[in-house]
């Protein structure tokens, strides 16, 4: 008698398909990376570009509250950012099927188990490389008076022509603006009587400012650009009929400025041998710049009564720094202050713009561009940092 023996419950199994909620996801996952590295260009780029914007504005407050504390101003530039964007991802499934005829056959059962696995790592390793702006190119250009071509393109292009004027602007005519290098010798008694001879010439330019602004509006005096002989040139036009309302505000002008009574005058940046028909305008350096904003730098007290920096009486002449007669005001502060343009830390204290001060932020942003037209960084450079920041 032959006996044939078979696996009892010889049927075909019915497998549970539920395992399959262990592959989906980790194949969304990882076939999802496929067009992360596109995702993430747009938002890197924008990232980076914010980070470079504040670091800049921070450099360029940080200079100024040097300027302040009569210490050298130091620049880097950002030359490169180059970043590397790695993706590994794995995926495993694996598992133990049984044949009793008791089977369950169920996800994590005791006969059959279904095992899964899947792996992603992202890395991102950006490189920035800073170049230092220094050499004689650059500091011929800081140190240079910047052209006074680029103070009317820049009013033409709709930057505030107040707060160039007030900031880029050493004379005009016969009027002078603030000085920024004459300061009291060491030692003497009176070494708060320069700042308020110099705040009195800053209020007289501040008033020539009102009245060119007065007399504008209302078309009584206007720049206007000829080209002769392939050179432009540039003339101060006054109205030749002036409403009697409006005649002692010219008057006051002709005055302040030094001009005679002409209806047009050649505009030139010549300071010596000015004909009777020509006005002579002398612009500031980046330098000069920086060194006036220094004067509206908040110094604390106590560095005052250290001798940390030279007191000009600024502490002592707030209201007309509220007056906007200096357009830069920089706050300190022994703690970080919130809510700020840009804040540095210097020798202990936090020296910052406030949001809010809109004549500050522009006066900043001002002189960035400028610093970036008329001190170019020098091209062949080595770089001094070269930093994997990953």
């Amino acid at each position: 008698m032959q006996t044939t023996i078979r696996p009892a419950g010889r049927k075909r199994k019915k497998v549970n398909h539920r395992y399959f909620l262990l592959i989906v996801p980790a194949l969304l996952i990882i076939f999802g990376c496929a067009a992360r590295g596109a995702r993430r260009v747009p938002a890197d780029r924008f990232n980076y570009n914010a980070a470079i914007a504040q670091s800049t504005r921070e450099q360029m407050l940080l200079n100024i509250v040097r300027s302040r504390y009569l210490e050298v101003p130091v620049f880097l530039t950002v030359s490169s950012v180059l970043t590397q964007y790695e993706y590994d991802s794995s995926i495993g499934v694996g598992g133990f099927f049984g044949f009793g005829g008791d089977s369950t056959n169920v996800i994590g059962g005791t006969t059959n188990v279904i095992t899964g696995d899947a792996n992603l790592r992202f890395s991102e390793r950006p490189t920035i490389t800073y170049l230092p702006v220094e050499g004689q190119e650059f500091s011929a250009h800081l140190l240079s008076d910047i052209p006074a071509d680029l103070f009317f393109a820049a009013a033409q292009a709709g930057w505030p022509v107040d707060v160039f004027m007030r900031i880029g602007i050493q004379r005009l005519g016969a009027l002078e603006n603030m000085s920024f290098g004459e300061v009291a010798a060491a030692g003497a008694q009176d070494t708060k009587t320069v700042f308020p001879r110099d705040l009195q010439k800053l209020k007289r330019f501040e008033r020539m400012i009102q009245l060119i602004f007065t007399l504008s509006d209302e078309e009584i005096i206007e720049v206007q650009q000829t080209t002769e002989n392939g050179k432009a040139e540039r003339y101060l036009i006054i109205a030749e009929t002036v409403h009697a309302d409006l005649r002692p505000l010219l008057n006051e002008l002709r005055e302040l400025i030094g001009i005679s009574n002409r209806n047009r005058f050649r505009i030139t940046d010549r300071a010596t041998n000015i004909r009777d028909d020509e006005i002579s305008i002398q612009t500031r350096s980046v330098m000069a710049m920086m060194e006036f904003m220094a004067r509206g730098v908040e110094v604390p007290i106590e560095h005052l009564e250290q001798g940390h920096v030279i007191d000009y009486g600024l502490q002592d002449s707030e209201s007309d720094m509220a007056e906007g007669l200096i357009p830069f005001r920089m706050i300190s502060s022994k703690s970080r202050p919130e809510n700020v343009f840009a804040a540095v830390r210097h020798q202990g204290y936090w020296y910052y713009i406030d949001h809010s001060d809109i004549t500050s932020k522009r006066a900043l942003s001002l002189i960035i561009v400028l610093f970036r037209l008329t001190a170019p960084t020098p091209a062949g450079a080595a770089p001094i940092l070269t930093l994997p920041t990953g």
